[in-house]
């Protein structure tokens, strides 16, 4: 894999795709569009590809490969390579993520370390989590290092779990074999589901009276976050930061040294804000799948176009489902609902305790006057 001759390498980002066996018409256009707009030299899935906790799962054998597959479709048709790794909802349908992979393996195109055909690729210590050196035009050296990381899943007391300590010995030890290899270190980008808590450093705290203040839950409970405009170039910031309670210092061992210039990941669907902190790009890239919650016709992919000669110099932008199919989704009320549905348990759960007690009052209310009338009609 290598840079074109005019210099450049393009990765297009899919995130939180989510879909069922039976995949939306408004998915497939979204991929299909972005996919001939960009022209892509790599699609990388960032997790969370299939929907895995609904029925449609389990209710006959081969649902699984049937909805990757599905999703796949167009990426394998236009002779696109793409790169895989996993979120918290793909084990949810059943099937391993090492089972997963056996499938993508088989369909062409799959950049992996069994099918590398002379590619450089570093295999990490699970499914889902390996490197890909990317070669100047010339083939003569690695110019850029692209970083799958799997970052783990649901963690068993809520929230998100950390990375194991193995995968960050592995990306170390990846770093510096690129270095030894090309004489020096490789610039490198890392993809991953779910974001670290360093995602935090790019909002600023504000009273929970702020008009546009999101309130933010579990090790960050009770607190209103903006978006910090001082660091962010762009973006949208409508739900918490979904990141492990617990910090496994990803980010320390990624600044370690100076190599990794950027971090992209997807799991909070509405957020698309990228920032710099401590020299790290730290980017969303927000949900491109109609069968789970979003941000409506705002739903997109994310293309990155990286220049040989400085990688860290990379372009970046959005492709929305407005800007290349249309304003309005084939199912407009099942988008609408997608829409507006609470992102997480404990969003749900303060909406729920605020509707019991606006149902409580209002019952109240309604007691306290008909008592009232009652007393008033009684009078002589």
């Amino acid at each position: 894999m290598k840079f074109r001759e005019d210099g450049t390498f393009h990765i297009l980002q899919f995130a939180d795709i989510q879909e069922l066996p039976e995949a939306s018409e408004d998915t497939m256009a979204l991929i299909r569009r972005a996919l001939d707009t960009a022209r892509p030299d790599l699609v990388v899935l960032t997790g969370d590809q299939l929907k895995g906790y609904s029925r449609a799962f389990r209710k006959k054998p081969g649902q699984t490969e049937k909805a990757i597959r599905g999703i796949l479709e167009p990426i394998v048709s236009r002779g696109i390579p793409f790169a895989v790794t996993f979120g918290n909802h793909d084990r949810q349908s059943g099937m391993s993520n090492e089972e997963q992979m056996g499938i993508y393996r088989r369909i062409p195109g799959c950049v992996d370390w069994l099918n590398s055909r002379g590619q450089e690729i570093l295999h990490g210590p699970e499914e889902g989590t390996f490197a890909i050196g990317i070669q100047n035009f010339e083939e003569t050296k690695t110019v850029m290092a692209v970083y799958l990381l799997d970052s783990q899943g649901d963690a068993a007391g809520g929230g998100c779990q950390t990375l194991h300590p193995k995968q960050i010995y592995w990306y170390k030890a990846a770093r510096d074999t690129f270095a030894q290899v090309h004489g020096g270190l490789v610039p490198g980008i890392v993809f991953q589901h779910i974001p670290m808590p360093e995602y935090y450093r790019l909002l600023r705290r504000v009273d929970k009276k702020t008009r546009g203040a999101i309130r933010t839950y579990r090790t960050h409970a009770n607190e209103y976050y903006l978006l910090d405009e001082e660091k962010c170039d762009g973006g949208s910031f409508r739900e918490a930061v979904s990141a492990p309670d617990n910090n496994a210092r990803e980010f320390e061992s990624l600044r370690e040294k100076g190599d990794i210039f950027a971090v992209y990941c997807g799991h909070d669907h509405r957020n698309s804000f990228v920032g710099n902190w401590g020299g790290i790009d730290l980017g969303y890239t927000p949900s491109c799948g109609f069968h789970d919650y979003g941000d409506g016709v705002s739903r997109a992919v994310r293309e990155l176009i990286f220049h040989e000669e400085n990688p860290a110099d990379y372009e970046a932008r959005l492709l929305t489902y407005k800007e290349l199919v249309g304003s309005r989704p084939s199912h407009p009320f099942r988008d609408f609902v997608y829409s507006h549905i609470p992102a997480t348990r404990e969003e749900a759960l303060e909406k729920v305790k605020k509707y019991l007690l606006f149902t409580g009052l209002a019952i109240a209310v309604v007691q306290t006057l008909r008592g009232a009338a009652k007393k008033n009609g009684g009078k002589k």
